[in-house]
């Protein structure tokens, strides 16, 4: 496992190109997001009641607010604008996975050469990849969507219904994780051209280390995360905004270093 780790950070470091635009994709992408939730919110809360308000006050917000999102067409600008926002996501998502993956297994080129070239010969495959993905990903809602809607109405609370229903949204999280991971093979079967089906299978035998291996490269993101808001707390100033402006980085090589990692894991396996 440690063999896997260590050669997938080295692989890591040789990929400063994508790393660069995966991070300023998300940090435009958050953003464009910060943008569109100001616009909504700032002028909304001008006329939220402060706290010396009496309490019918807010009551009459809360009715006003419901009146017009219900009864009128005033979120329809806003719903166009988040399907608009999630249809982008979802063509820029396998584009920037193919460059990546791509990149990934084809190091012996120009960087910046094989991520375009990657979106150029990838971009279909994995965008229909990341469409059977989300699809699988959203199949157990059909059943489970029912089945909340019937704990919620025959429970006194929804705390008591919610408590119900964690152990399957907790097999929802384990069911998306397992697919993160399968699809990822995939998409290196699809890039390396290694067959998808021996890939499959590989995956299937190796689950065990795989998972292991995932797991412990996202406590160790996780603990990053506490360490860099430990570090905010502690040194307060200039090098807290240093290291909380430097985090997004670090984020997205933790997200690379997990990426290599398993595909040098595949790699052994394959050649094994």
């Amino acid at each position: 496992m440690a063999t896997y780790i260590k050669s997938g950070f080295r692989a890591a470091l040789r990929q400063p190109f994508a790393t660069i635009v995966l991070f300023l994709y998300q940090m435009g992408w958050g953003i464009l997001l910060y943008k569109l939730v100001q616009g909504v919110l700032v002028p909304l809360m001008h006329r939220y009641p402060g706290g010396e308000q009496p309490k019918q006050a807010l009551q009459l917000f809360l009715a006003e607010g419901q009146f017009q999102l219900v009864k009128t067409d005033l979120s329809h600008s806003y719903l166009w604008w988040l399907a608009a926002l999630l249809v982008i996501r979802m063509v820029l998502t396998p584009m920037l996975n193919s460059g990546v993956y791509y990149s990934l297994t084809h190091s012996q080129q120009n960087a910046g050469y094989r991520f375009f070239r990657g979106i150029k010969e990838l971009m279909l495959p994995f965008l229909i990849i990341y469409v059977v993905r989300i699809s699988l990903s959203l199949l157990p809602l059909i059943w489970l969507f029912p089945k909340a809607q019937k704990q919620f109405a025959h429970t006194t609370s929804y705390e008591q219904a919610a408590l119900q229903l964690l152990p399957w949204f907790l097999g929802m999280l384990v069911y998306g994780f397992l697919l993160h991971l399968l699809f990822m093979y995939v998409q290196f079967a699809i890039a390396a051209k290694l067959g998808i089906l021996s890939t499959v299978i590989t995956f299937v035998r190796s689950l065990l280390p795989i998972i292991g291996l995932a797991l412990i490269l996202l406590l160790a993101s996780g603990l990053l995360a506490g360490v860099t808001v430990t570090a905010t707390y502690i040194w307060a100033g200039l090098v807290a905004l240093i290291i909380y402006q430097l985090f997004p980085l670090f984020h997205i090589f933790f997200q690379m270093w997990a990426i290599t990692s398993q595909y040098q894991l595949l790699s052994a396996k394959m050649n094994g």
